[in-house]
């Protein structure tokens, strides 16, 4: 019987708790609100200082940082820290410039339509930058034209007075220039450009140097930067630099001794010999051929190229990814994916045991692996999206043990800025169940393990009451609804319950991993290991919140898609073909998160809708065991 005094105690114990949490983010929305108003009281303040602005597709924060210490030669200079360029991050450099300033540049990000319109209104620039436009934020846009559309406000929001430097070798950047009423700075290498670049030289360990013309006389242009396509970010700098009244030989001057920005073809090396190119801020499908071009001309001793998430491609993942891999391939030595959709580049290995090519869904397992696969003389390139992989936790773990591996943790900031990262068994520090030394790379010795002597029949799940009768457990509820129909008894194991089966006559393994479900994949590959079976003879049975409740759909390989459970257990057992039972779990009509329902337990009438499920996943089990020239005796008992 319920207590009402308890309840009551309980709800107050509540409220208590979350008067930090309160507290906290109302003191945030407060500090935004303020940053705001300080930016609009101070910019109409501040008419001695010139305002640039500087948006583009890439090129942003290179193009930034080495303006800055350009227009450090005429005084103090503010600025946007790091990649920040969100309008509220635009809002308190604004905020923060003072009246002995003499220039303040603004990185503008432009992600969806209209977006940019108030950074135009709280920046007011005088000086505006547009260096490229490619497939970043296409889903929102829709198609290049409208990409350039928003980020040419930037440049038409220009005073007659102001200066529009704009790459004249893009032709819709070039075509936002032509419509320009102010002065124009072109830059590039097509005939006209005001800074007309002739030449761009960048061979590792060589750093980059520049041939370009500015008014009929030849300059060479030293920097500390590496890659040509870093050349784009040079030659805007210096025309800012022209704008506001540098001198072209003290812009040269200034640029030489600039640093290489984080995360942006960034050199870092270690105590042991290997050197990392840092590439790893993003990676649109479009960036990925510079880089590679960069490494397949290195001087090096070996070559290799870590990818990890890649963004703004039109084709199916499972396409995109063997073709960047064969890229990758005519460039590396080595090529290592990381992440949910590594193991779809295998599709390229030149044969089942082609050392050339690994995959890692999991970055820790990579990390490991990486312990002791490179050697002094390598060149290693990380490539990937930092929000999704932080990949550069691969090249801190050589320094000092990484504690942090969490996947997608949405913290945009690098991992050497983040406190968590060294925490033993923080909040972030995922453990797996089995040492990661017996989590074996995809692609390496998969192909030589034995065939099973029976097949074994996985449900997906939480251990645990709390856990029976939530919709993520729907594949234990599978399993019980087979082990029923087979009369099997349900026994305890190291690896979780278990049970001996015979299904249409063929003895089966059933598994109910006692890990968490996102975890389970050591698990499991313990148990088909311990009964001499691998993922061929393996069928996982689990929740799918893309299939309507009552519904049951058999896939036979492919990705997880978005499922961690069959991400863990592709990790651990080195490839995705695996047949899963996928058992539907969303009501009709339900627009939910599946994180508001996955976990809180079914309804009593969402259980009855699951029986002719449960039943249809007994069925489609038994199919995948049966010949298929064969009709499965099981299928036709259940459906007579």
């Amino acid at each position: 019987m319920l207590d009402p005094v308890a309840i009551v105690r309980e709800l107050r114990q509540r409220r208590l708790a979350a008067i930090p949490w309160a507290i906290d983010a109302l003191r945030r929305r407060v500090g935004r609100v303020k940053a705001y108003a300080s930016a609009h009281l101070n910019r109409p303040r501040r008419r001695n200082v010139t305002f640039i602005g500087i948006t583009g597709s890439a090129g942003k924060t290179t193009t930034k940082e080495l303006s800055v210490a350009i227009l450090k030669a005429r005084g103090s200079c503010q600025s946007t820290k790091a990649s920040h360029n969100e309008h509220f991050e635009i809002a308190q450099a604004i905020a923060g410039v003072q009246r002995t300033d003499r220039s303040c540049v603004i990185e503008m990000s432009a992600s969806r339509p209209g977006y940019l319109d108030y950074s135009i209104q709280l920046v007011r620039p005088s000086i505006g930058v547009l260096t490229l436009i490619a497939r970043d934020h296409y889903r929102s846009f829709k198609s290049l034209e409208a990409i350039a559309a928003e980020k040419g406000k930037l440049i038409r929001s220009l005073p007659d007075d102001g200066v529009a430097i704009v790459n004249i070798d893009d032709p819709l950047v070039r075509a936002v220039g032509e419509s320009c009423t102010c002065r124009v700075i072109w830059i590039g290498r097509g005939e006209g450009a005001t800074l007309r670049l002739h030449d761009a030289r960048s061979r590792w360990p060589e750093p980059l140097t520049l041939d370009l013309e500015y008014e009929g006389r030849r300059y060479v242009v030293p920097t500390q930067l590496h890659g040509t396509q870093q050349a784009l970010s040079v030659v805007a700098a210096l025309a800012v630099g022209i704008a506001a009244g540098v001198s072209i030989d003290e812009a040269i001057a200034r640029v030489a001794t600039a640093a290489s920005q984080s995360g942006r073809m960034e050199i870092v090396e270690g105590t042991d010999g290997v050197t990392f190119l840092r590439d790893d801020w993003k990676a649109p499908y479009w960036s990925l051929a510079a880089p590679l071009a960069f490494l397949k001309e290195a001087r090096a001793g070996r070559r290799v190229a870590i990818l990890g998430t890649i963004s703004d491609y039109s084709e199916k993942a499972s396409k995109i990814y063997p073709k960047i891999a064969r890229q990758a391939l005519a460039s590396a030595d080595l090529v290592i994916f990381v992440g949910p959709h590594a193991f779809r580049a295998l599709k390229s290995r030149r044969d089942p045991d082609d050392g050339a090519l690994l995959a890692f869904p999991e970055i820790r397992d990579a990390a490991s692996h990486l312990r002791t696969a490179l050697r002094p003389g390598d060149l290693v390139l990380l490539k990937g999206s930092n929000p999704a992989d932080h990949l550069i936790r691969l090249w801190l773990d050589r320094r000092e043990r990484v504690e942090c591996w969490r996947e997608r943790c949405g913290l945009a900031k690098f991992c050497d800025r983040c406190a968590q990262l060294y925490v033993p068994g923080g909040p972030r520090g995922e453990q797996t169940s089995i040492p990661i030394a017996a989590v074996q790379p995809l692609g390496a010795g998969a192909a030589s393990r034995s065939r099973a002597s029976c097949d074994v029949i996985v449900g997906l799940g939480n251990p645990g009451a709390a856990f029976d009768r939530t919709p993520h457990n729907a594949g234990h509820l599978a399993l019980d609804a087979l082990a029923a129909h087979c009369g099997s008894a349900w026994q305890q194991g190291d690896d979780g319950l278990f049970a001996d089966a015979t299904l249409d006559g063929k003895p089966v393994k059933l598994l109910k991993p006692a890990a968490a479900m996102n975890k389970c994949g050591p698990l499991v590959k313990r148990f088909l290991d311990q009964h001499a079976s691998d993922a061929a003879r393996c069928v996982l049975v689990h929740d799918d919140v893309d299939i309507v409740l009552g519904d049951v759909r058999l896939k036979r390989d492919g990705g997880d898609a978005g499922h961690r459970g069959v991400r863990s257990v592709i990790a651990a057992l080195g490839t995705g073909e695996i047949r899963r039972v996928r058992v539907g779990v969303r009501r009709p009509g339900d627009a939910r998160q599946a994180t508001q329902f996955v976990l809180r337990d079914f309804e009593d009438a969402d259980l009855v809708a699951l029986r002719p499920a449960l039943r249809k996943s007994t069925e489609i089990v038994a199919s995948c065991l049966a010949p298929s020239a064969e009709r499965s005796p099981v299928a036709s008992s259940l459906q007579s």
